[in-house]
């Protein structure tokens, strides 16, 4: 087989790898198999699943900024409704209308539900007060890992320490 054509078949195979990879596939036995059935020495195995990884973060992180601006959008897009709201509100309550029919809308003020709204809140009876609980606590890792640092044992806690990898 030619070089080139080994190439796109090569990278073929690790499409379809990060398509499975991103399929939700976490069977690390699954992957096993998935990996073995990839032909190739493994230091370019490696450097292609590198490639792989290094493609699905940058994947990822431009979701991310996607998902930023599309939460941005959308909050500006709820201030405009909100403030078209208001102006067409205002514009039927200077104009005396209550109903206005068009073409494509029927426009209508209504009377929201009753509000209560609290003047001074210290001259409330207790009987109109309410006390939510307080959070449960949680654990201070920080505390934690500064005992753990000084040599101190912590009954209910030990320390792991992990591996990653790192792609430079």
């Amino acid at each position: 087989m030619k070089p080139v054509f080994e190439a796109f078949e090569l990278a073929a195979q690790y499409r379809r790898l990060a398509e499975f990879l991103t399929e939700q596939h976490d069977d690390p036995q699954v992957i096993r198999d998935t990996l073995e059935s990839e032909s190739g020495p493994l230091d370019e195995h490696l450097e292609n699943l590198a490639k792989m990884v290094r493609n699905l973060e940058a994947a990822d992180s431009g979701v991310v900024r996607t998902m930023e601006d599309l939460a941005a959008r959308h909050a500006a897009l709820q201030r405009a409704a909100e403030r078209g709201r208001k102006l067409i509100l205002e514009l039927m309550q200077r104009a005396q209308r209550e109903r206005v029919s068009t073409a494509l809308f029927s426009l209508a003020v209504k009377k929201n539900p009753p509000a209560v709204v609290i003047d001074a809140e210290a001259e409330l009876p207790q009987a109109f007060l309410h006390y939510p609980e307080s959070p449960p606590p949680v654990p201070d890792k920080k505390a934690i890992a500064a005992a753990f640092k000084a040599g101190q044992e912590v009954p209910g806690a030990h320390c792991e320490q992990a591996v990653r990898l790192d792609i430079r």
